[in-house]
C-alpha cells in the first residue's frame, strides 16, 4: 500500500480485531457480544454461526457508530426517491397519468403508511423532564425532531 490513508485505516482494523483477546474462546468482537471468537469446532458448526448472524449487520459489525446505519438509510433512501422519479415517463402521449401525478399518487401512499407524531404532553407528563433523569430530556428532544420531520414530509 502506498496511500498513508490506506494505511492507517488497515493498521487500526489489525489492531482491533487481530490481537492477542482473538486467542481466547468468546472474545467479544462487538459491544453487544454477537460477534464473538466461537470454541475451535468443525467445519459445519462455524457455518451454523454464521447463518446466526443477523441478514442486514448493524454498524458494530464493522466498527463503526451507530449513527452510520442513519447515513446509510438516508443514502438508501435519496437512491430510492432519484430511481423512482428516473422511471417515471418524461412525456406524456395520452390516457395514462401524468408524471406529477403518479408522483402525488405515490407521495399520498407513503403519507398514508406514516406514523401519527408524538403527543408531546402525554410525553412530557409521562417522561418529565428532570436532573436525575437525563434520558427523558433527549426523549423529548428527539420526539420533537421526528415530528419535525413527519411535518416537513
Amino acid at each position: 500500500m502506498t496511500d498513508d490513508k490506506d494505511v492507517r485505516l488497515i493498521s487500526t482494523i489489525l489492531e482491533t480485531y487481530m490481537n492477542p483477546g482473538m486467542l481466547e474462546v468468546g472474545h467479544k468482537l462487538s459491544e453487544s457480544g454477537i460477534y464473538y471468537c466461537p470454541e475451535p469446532l468443525e467445519r459445519e458448526d462455524y457455518i451454523e454461526y454464521i447463518k446466526s448472524l443477523p441478514l442486514n449487520p448493524k454498524p458494530e459489525a464493522f466498527g463503526l457508530h451507530n449513527n452510520a446505519e442513519i447515513t446509510t438509510s438516508q443514502i438508501a433512501t435519496n437512491a430510492l426517491l432519484e430511481n423512482m422519479i428516473a422511471m417515471q415517463p418524461k412525456t406524456s402521449s395520452g390516457g395514462g397519468k401524468t408524471r406529477e401525478e403518479i408522483i402525488g399518487d405515490q407521495c399520498k401512499f407513503l403519507y398514508s403508511k406514516a406514523p401519527k407524531p408524538f403527543d408531546l404532553d402525554l410525553i412530557q407528563r409521562k417522561y418529565p423532564t428532570q436532573y436525575e433523569e437525563s434520558m427523558n430530556t433527549v426523549l423529548l428532544q428527539e420526539c420533537v425532531r421526528y415530528n419535525r420531520l413527519l411535518k416537513d414530509m
